[in-house]
């Protein structure tokens, strides 16, 4: 009887477990759009490395529920961007969202792209039939100014500090649906931006919603420089030249393996040259290295190791993730002077992230699954330069590589 009593209560288990099961895979979703959301929160609060660290778990709740409330009346466009914003709470750049494909598929882009220098930002790209403008100043967008616009814009950039904001500025306020959003703009409002040249006379540029097609075919005018500095990115994924008899040059764009050049054998090639000359300095540029697999450098920085020369690191707002790791590993084994700006990720902070494809919009997210403390005890927002180098636009317009400059004129 037991026996019996044992195996009934064994089954009425196994049916309460299969019936819960059932019930959590029968959930029913007012619309696709809340199915992405909702599996999306879930799937943040299970497996982020730490979600609350910077929002407590209400107040994140809040902001789903704002979302939830409105999923109706939203455009595609605005329920991705209030999904920027809902990330951007978090604190955390490596926990964020894009769509899956070319965001020009999705959004109308504007013909225009704009940098930062240390007296404000300018225009660098725009329609050939405006491109005497080219290196303007940038007043504002409509009747907004250019520094309200950048306040706005850091609602809907997950970030750490402002030198990510300064990296991904221009390439989020050039879309039309992300003005709007953040009521830079009114719907379908006529755009303008607004420039100032060095006679300080406003000029007024109309900016045009362009789809992917157009983008791609209309003519667009680059800000032309002087000249190139050698020591421009590239599309090489390392590289190394000659500044001078006496100063190496070695750029690492992206912490990976160049599949046509392993690093064992680019690391061979620097010493090869290194062996053959008298160099008294070495640069290593990081300033574009966004990050990837953080050990591909470690044969270099072990050849390096034992090389009698004074070391600099270039870093600024690109650098990010396993760059800023390996800017920190040039300090620590190489003893290198960082030159340059702010990187644009923290020292220690999170990452390894995790990829997910939303089941129904085109967007996916991806959200950080560890904790790395590279400094014990860093409080400060951002890898800092020992050598804080402004970007200065007179330099920048001669073709001048402003860190390399003075790297050269301060080891002669």
């Amino acid at each position: 009887m037991k026996k019996i009593v044992a195996i009934l209560f064994v089954g009425m288990m196994l049916l309460t477990t299969v019936g819960c099961q059932k019930k959590e895979e029968n959930i029913t979703y007012q619309s696709p759009r809340e199915e992405d959301l909702i599996t999306m929160v879930k799937t943040l609060d299970s497996k982020h490395k730490n979600l609350y660290a910077k929002i407590s778990k209400e107040e994140f709740q809040v902001e789903v529920d704002k979302i939830k409330e409105n999923l109706e009346k939203m455009s595609e466009a605005e329920f991705y961007y209030s999904l920027c914003h809902l990330l951007t709470l978090v604190g955390d750049a490596h926990t964020s969202i894009g769509y899956s494909q070319s965001k020009y598929s999705y959004e109308q882009g504007l013909p225009f792209a704009i940098a930062k220098f240390e007296d404000g930002w300018r225009v660098m790209i725009l329609e050939e039939e405006y491109k005497d403008y080219l290196g303007y100043k940038v007043v504002g967008i409509n009747d907004v100014t250019i520094d309200e616009v950048y306040e706005k814009s850091k609602t809907i950039i997950p970030h750490e500090n402002d030198a990510w904001i300064d990296s991904n500025f221009s390439n989020t306020i050039n879309f039309k649906e992300a003005l709007e959003y953040l009521k830079i703009v009114q719907k379908d409002e006529d755009i303008i931006l607004k420039l100032k040249g060095d006679d300080q006379q406003e000029i007024q540029i109309p900016l045009r919603g362009l789809t992917e097609e157009e983008i791609m075919s209309i003519p667009l005018a680059r800000f032309e420089r002087e000249q190139t500095p050698t020591t421009y990115v590239t599309q090489d994924i390392y590289r190394f030249l000659p500044l001078s008899n006496e100063t190496l040059f070695i750029q690492y764009n992206s912490c990976q393996e160049d599949p046509n050049l392993s690093m064992k054998e680019f690391t061979k090639q620097v010493k090869t040259e290194l062996e053959a000359n008298q160099y008294k300095t070495i640069v290593i540029d990081l300033r574009y290295n966004s990050g990837g697999n953080s050990s591909v450098i470690n044969p270099l920085l072990t050849m390096l190791k034992d090389k009698e020369v004074t070391f600099y690191t270039l870093i600024g707002p690109n650098t990010f993730s396993s760059g800023i790791m390996n800017a920190i590993d040039t300090q620590e084994s190489l003893n290198s002077t960082l030159v340059g700006l702010q990187t644009g990720g923290n020292v220690n902070g999170y990452g390894e992230i995790k990829f997910v494809q939303m089941k129904n919009e085109p967007f996916s997210y991806t959200y950080s699954t560890k904790y790395f403390e590279l400094i014990k005890g860093y409080d400060k927002d951002s890898l800092y330069p020992d050598i804080d180098i402004a970007q200065n636009y007179e330099s920048y317009q001669k073709g001048l590589d402003a860190e390399v400059e003075w790297i050269l004129a301060n080891n002669q």
